[in-house]
Formats: structure tokens, C-alpha cells, sequence
């Protein structure tokens, strides 16, 4: 470390200006029991050059020959260093025979309490503070090139910076994995190489696209806020507290764009270097993806993991051809690494290891069998940077920079100032966040302008867990089947004590109708809310918003209660005899369908009013008339649609369903897991198979005062 720069590690310590290294004392007991003669004679050596490199001995050993080895020289060791002969009666230093060395009494309690206290004190010691800007200058902005690398500082490795390098095709070095244990900070490196990168590449150069699958706290900042309009530049996608899901629409969406480069990069060659050598005018910019606490991956092992597998060692594999780079970061890779150590594991496609300090398991399983820098590593803020897949001859000790979030902000602040007109903010993911119907504003208005062209309308259910930022939609046109059955519990446990509305069902049927409406501009529609449910849960989630909403934009609401509906149905059924098939739209919306027990119960005539449902869900759509219910019991759900009443209705949105009662409805291979805020969504017709979306929450004051108040003629 010191390469012949300073004489000792005191000197090179003043001379960088903080304490780099630490001074190490080793201690040998009884020496020389269990010493053989080499190792003896290795030892002379380092004990003479070690103080000037930090390392410090001190040798205990009994007077005379007596127990000793026969190749024991009693004086040898009193060149090396200063000597304490004990005589017999008192210590006696030989080179300063004036002093009296004398050994105080020290009480063997009170000398433990304060060892536990240095204990205390070394756990929870940081390494020196090395200010940002002194790995990276912030005079200079978005002055480098991505065509043939990327460039970042981590830290100072003794007094020099300490930079990464990926992409360059002569080091071949394109991916990197951080580890490090809880609190040892792991947030702070991501954020120094997040910003690093930033200062040096301008977003035209590069593109991150970054994951956090624990709180999202690293990543909100970055992130556009109604308190703070900024974001970093650079995020094409930012997912908060990320879902495995949206984790597997990102690394789908990087893997296809590899086919969209190839195509590019095919006339030029075979890699980003070349193609930006060949048309530099072109926009190219290197992508890097960063996974914060990416094992989460692969929890459970199931068939998102190993779909998480095969693209992340796609990408590890194929990526440096097309400047895509990955860094995955993550408390523990131990308890994985059976998963990914298959032929081509991804854990061969990163030579960059960056390892914080960690348990002995961790450091072998980051850096190799062998190599324990980092559970080595005494204080929070060092790591060990290792070049050479973790071979234990490539490490390096680092301090990382630290990352004052003021300043970094500020730094952020200045990029966006500088290139807002032209860069479009992130899609930001957050998995815990409720949607509801004014962040489909921009849909709805699209679906608008189509409808006038004579396209089916189109009832929106919620939004897919991807990055393309559109909703989903349950077309509605004349072929059988186009009807929508909500499925499952709309609410968690306990929801009344929700501070805002949160029961899905009620929401989707909201938005559904909302969209709907919206969507016929002339105001030709009908709608119908079939409300089943108890006062209490209309109250809890608002219902009188949206009715409210409902009849302000010009499309009033006609409501049937419980006890009305048995009648209803039968003169709807004898409705639809006559009722012409361009006749004006009509859609109805079922609030708890499965609490109308009346629907199985029989008349004199031996008739049910499920019959008359079974008759509207069979032959409506023909006749431009849809049902969209929400029955929170399958079992009532089957009973009211009756044998093969399936087959009229496309589509199926599960919510709070266990796996088995959705596997009776769908198919015995489907994956399910009851989750907040998520359902199942089945269009026998629409989708290639089912898919996780997040539903559609209701109406706040806020939403309908949105949505009332915008110009829907535009």
C-alpha cells in the first residue's frame, strides 16, 4: 500500500490527512512453545521491518534454555526491538537502566468493564469521513463518453481514489456485486456510485434503471414528489419498494431492448463501442441496472425465481455487447448461491466485488472460498474492492465516500436544472402505493378520442406491474362473454380504520364505470348500481363521491337496492327479449352481489332470479348490455351463475382469493398468493394468461374534485 510514497504508515497517514490502514499488534505468548525453527526464522524478518508498516509485536518468553528448543538463541530477539528482562525481583529495561519499570495492580473486574467497553466503542466505530467531492469533482459536469466505458469512484484506497471501470473491452470487466451486513452502509456506496456516475455522464450517455426491494428510502429522493419537482435525470425507471414482479417486467424489458440494438449494432459490428465509433451522432446511451437487496429475487424458490435467474445471468452474460451493466447489491448472497452457481452461473459474469464488512459466510460466498476480508474489516464504511472475481490477491481495502444527502440533493438539483426541457422523468414504482382513478386521466382522454371512431369501450381494472405506465382494460364489445366478475374479499382486516378508502372492489367498479362513462362522449349510456352492501362499508370508502362524480360529468347513476334487485332482474331478462342490438349502451355494477341471498331462492313458479342474471350475462353483451359484479364469496359467485355459467363471463378479477379457489376458477398451474393491494387478472379472450395487477382503489374528494373539474372536451 504505501509503494515506496512514504518511509512509514505514520508518515503516509500525515501525509493523506486522515488515519489510512490501522496499526496492528500482535501478540505471542510463551514463545517459543509450538514454534518449530522455520517458522521461527520467518518470524525475525517481520518483526524487524513490521513497525514501519504499521505492525507491532510484542513476545513474551521465560529466562534461560530450559523447556526450549535446541535451536533457541536466548538474546536473538533483543536487536529487534526494546526488551523487559524480569531479573527476579523487578523488570529491568536494559537500554534505559535509569528507569524503575514497575507493573501496576490492576482490580481483574474493573479491567474487563472497560475491555467491554472498547468492545462497545470499536463496533460501532466508522471509518474515517472522506467527503464526496474528494473522489469526485463537481467542476466539471457530464464531461465524459460512454462509448467505450463507464467510469465511477467508490472511495480512497490509501490516498488514492479508488474508480470502477465497466465496459472497457480490453479489462473485460462489465458487472459488479456489493455486499455488505446490516447498517455497515451499503445504502451510502450505492448512492456514492449512483451520483459519481451522474456527475460524469450526461443523461444522453447513460440511463439507470434502479430497484429497491426493501423500503425504498435510498431511492425516493430520486424520485419526483409534489414537495419536490426534481428527479435524477439519469432514472428511466425507479422502483420503490419493488415488487418480485415489476423486478421481472424490468429485466424483461432491458432483455428485449438487446434485440432492438442488435438490429442497430448489426451493420457496424458487434458491440456498443463500435456502433458509436461508426454513427456518433447517434443516442446511445449505456444502461446500468442497480438491485438493491436483489435475493429478494429469489424468495420464495418458485417460478419468478428461476425466471429471475435465467434473465439476470441473460443480461450479466450478453450485456457487455450491448452496454448493459448490472449492479447487484444485497445483504447475503450465501443463501443463494446454490441457485445461481449452476454451468454459466451469474456470479462468473462479475469480476468487480465490492464487499463491506459481513460474516465470514458472506465474505466467502462475495469474494471466494478462502478470501474473509470482509468479515475482517473493523469499522463501518471500509470495503474490500476486488478486481479479480474475488481472488484473494486482488483485494484492496477501501474508505468509501460518504454521501451527505443535502448535498447530493443539491447536486441533483443543478443536473435537473440543466436538462428538464429535454428529459422526461422516471417511471416511478412504488408497490405500497394506491391508484386511483385520476392517475388514468391520460388513458381515459385516449380511450375518449377513440370511441368517437366507433371502438368498443373499454372499462379500466387497475395497472400491470411493468414499465410501460398504462392501465389495463376490460374491452366491452358484442361478442359473448364480455362481462367482468370481481372475485375475493375488496379490503384487508381490520380497513375501517383506514385513514382513506382502500376496498379494490369498490374501486374498480368505480374506475370501470368512470372510464366507461367517459368514453361516450354524447352522454348515451345508462348505468346501474346494484348496491348490496351494508351502509357501513359505502361510508368507510366514500361511495357518494362517485355517485356524486357520476351525475357531474353527465352520466347519473340508477341505484337498485338489495331487496329491489330479484324484481329488477326479471324485468331486465324480459328487456333483453325485445331490446335491439344498437340499442343505447347499458352497463350495471354489482356492490356485493353475493350478500343477495334472495338471487337462490325460488318463486312459486319453481323460478330463480339467478336464472335472470344467468340470462343478462348470456345474452346481454349482444345487445350492448354488461354486467361488472363484485361477489366477495366464489362459492355464492358459482352458485348465481349456475353449471357452465363461466363460459359468459371472459373476465375474472381475483383479489383476496386463496391459491386453491383460484386454481378451481382459472387452472391447477396457476401461482397465487393473497397479497394487499394486488389481484389476479383472467380475460379468456384479452390475455395470453393471467397477470398480477394493482386494482384500482376509490374515490377521494381529492380524485372526484379532479375529475369533475377537467375539461374532458379538450
Amino acid at each position: 500500500m504505501l509503494r515506496g510514497v512514504s518511509r512509514t504508515l505514520t508518515e503516509f497517514r500525515r501525509e493523506a490527512g486522515h488515519p489510512l490502514e490501522r496499526y496492528r499488534l500482535v501478540v505471542l505468548l510463551d514463545y517459543p512453545q509450538h514454534v518449530d525453527e522455520q517458522l521461527h526464522r520467518q518470524l525475525l524478518p517481520l518483526v524487524k521491518a513490521g513497525a514501519d508498516a504499521g505492525v507491532s509485536f510484542i513476545i513474551a518468553t521465560t529466562p534461560g534454555t530450559e523447556g526450549k528448543p535446541d535451536w533457541w538463541k536466548p538474546n536473538e530477539l533483543d536487536g529487534l526491538g526494546n526488551t523487559l528482562k524480569d531479573n527476579g525481583k523487578q523488570l529491568v529495561w536494559p537500554a534505559h537502566a535509569q528507569f524503575d519499570v514497575t507493573i501496576p495492580e490492576t482490580d481483574a473486574a474493573a479491567l474487563a468493564r472497560n475491555v467491554d467497553d472498547l468492545v462497545l466503542q470499536a463496533a460501532s466505530a466508522s471509518a474515517p469521513k472522506v467527503p464526496f467531492e474528494r473522489v469526485q469533482h463537481l467542476d466539471a459536469r457530464w464531461d465524459e463518453s460512454s462509448a467505450d466505458r463507464l467510469r465511477f469512484a467508490v472511495g480512497l484506497a490509501g490516498p488514492s481514489v479508488a474508480e470502477i471501470t465497466l465496459g472497457d473491452e480490453r479489462e473485460q470487466r462489465h458487472n459488479v456485486l456489493i455486499t455488505g451486513a446490516v447498517g455497515q452502509g451499503k445504502s451510502n456506496l450505492l448512492k456514492v456510485i449512483i451520483h459519481s456516475l451522474g456527475q460524469r455522464y450526461s443523461p444522453d450517455e447513460l440511463e439507470l434503471y434502479l430497484l429497491d426491494f426493501k423500503e425504498g428510502v435510498t431511492l425516493f429522493p430520486l424520485a419526483p414528489t409534489p414537495g419536490s419537482p426534481d428527479y435524477l435525470l439519469h432514472a428511466r425507471v425507479l422502483g420503490l419498494e419493488s415488487d418480485r414482479d415489476f423486478g421481472l417486467a424490468v429485466l424483461r424489458h432491458v432483455e428485449a431492448e438487446f434485440a432492438r440494438r442488435a438490429k442497430l449494432f448489426r451493420p457496424y459490428g458487434d458491440s456498443i463501442s463500435r456502433y458509436r465509433a461508426a454513427v456518433p451522432e447517434a443516442r446511445m446511451p449505456r444502461i446500468v441496472i442497480v438491485v438493491d437487496e436483489f435475493h429478494m429475487l429469489f424468495d420464495p424458490n418458485d417460478k419468478t425465481a428461476e425466471a429471475a435467474a435465467q434473465l439476470l445471468e441473460a443480461i450479466a452474460r450478453r450485456g457487455r455487447s450491448y452496454g448493459v451493466h448490472l449492479i447487484l447489491a444485497s445483504q447475503t448472497v450465501s443463501g443463494i448461491s446454490a441457485l445461481m452457481t449452476r454451468e454459466g452461473g451469474i456470479f462468473a459474469q462479475f469480476p468487480i466485488r465490492l464487499a463491506l464488512k459481513n460474516a465470514a459466510q458472506e465474505s466467502y460466498a462475495t469474494l471466494g472460498q478462502g478470501n474473509d476480508a470482509a468479515a475482517r474489516l473493523r469499522v463501518r464504511g471500509e470495503a474490500v474492492l476486488n478486481l479479480d472475481y474475488g481472488h484473494v490477491d486482488g483485494n484492496r481495502q477501501v474508505v468509501v465516500a460518504a454521501a451527505d444527502d443535502q448535498e447530493l440533493a443539491q447536486l441533483r438539483h443543478q443536473w435537473w436544472l440543466a436538462s428538464r426541457e429535454t428529459t422526461p422523468p422516471p417511471l416511478v414504482f412504488d408497490g405500497s402505493r394506491l391508484i386511483r382513478a385520476s392517475d388514468a386521466m391520460d388513458t381515459i382522454r385516449g380511450l375518449r378520442a377513440r370511441a368517437r371512431d366507433g371502438s368498443s369501450a373499454v372499462a379500466l381494472v387497475g395497472y400491470p406491474i411493468d414499465v410501460t405506465g398504462q392501465p389495463f382494460g376490460v374491452q366491452l364489445g358484442a361478442e359473448p362473454g364480455r362481462n367482468l366478475a370481481i372475485l375475493g374479499a375488496g379490503e384487508p382486516g381490520g380497513s375501517d380504520l383506514e385513514l382513506e378508502p382502500t376496498n379494490n372492489a369498490i374501486g374498480v367498479l368505480q374506475t370501470a364505470a368512470l372510464s366507461l362513462a367517459l368514453q361516450h362522449p354524447e352522454g348515451d349510456a345508462e348505468f346501474t348500481s346494484i348496491e348490496a352492501l351494508d351502509d357501513a362499508t359505502f361510508e368507510r370508502n366514500e361511495h357518494h363521491l362517485w355517485l356524486t362524480a357520476m351525475e357531474r360529468l353527465g352520466y347519473p347513476v340508477h341505484r337498485v337496492g338489495r331487496g329491489e334487485l330479484p324484481t329488477y332482474l326479471q324485468e331486465l331478462a324480459g328487456e333483453l327479449e325485445t331490446r335491439e342490438a344498437d340499442a343505447p349502451p347499458r352497463y350495471l355494477f354489482g356492490y356485493g352481489l353475493d350478500r343477495v341471498t334472495a338471487l337462490d331462492t325460488p318463486d312459486m313458479f319453481a323460478h330463480k332470479p339467478s336464472e335472470d342474471l344467468q340470462q343478462i350475462l348470456r345474452t346481454g353483451p349482444a345487445k350492448r348490455l354488461h354486467l361488472l359484479g363484485w361477489w366477495a364469496n366464489a362459492a355464492t359467485f358459482r352458485s348465481h351463475i349456475g353449471y357452465a355459467g363461466e363460459g359468459f363471463i371472459d373476465a375474472l378479477l381475483m383479489l383476496r382469493l386463496d391459491q386453491g379457489t383460484v386454481q378451481d376458477l382459472l387452472s391447477p398451474f396457476i401461482t397465487w398468493h393473497i397479497r394487499d393491494n394486488r389481484g389476479l387478472l383472467a380475460d379468456r379472450t384479452q390475455l395470453p394468461e393471467p397477470t398480477t395487477i394493482i386494482p384500482f382503489a376509490p374515490l377521494t374528494a381529492r380524485e372526484a374534485s379532479v375529475l369533475e373539474r377537467a375539461d374532458w372536451q379538450a
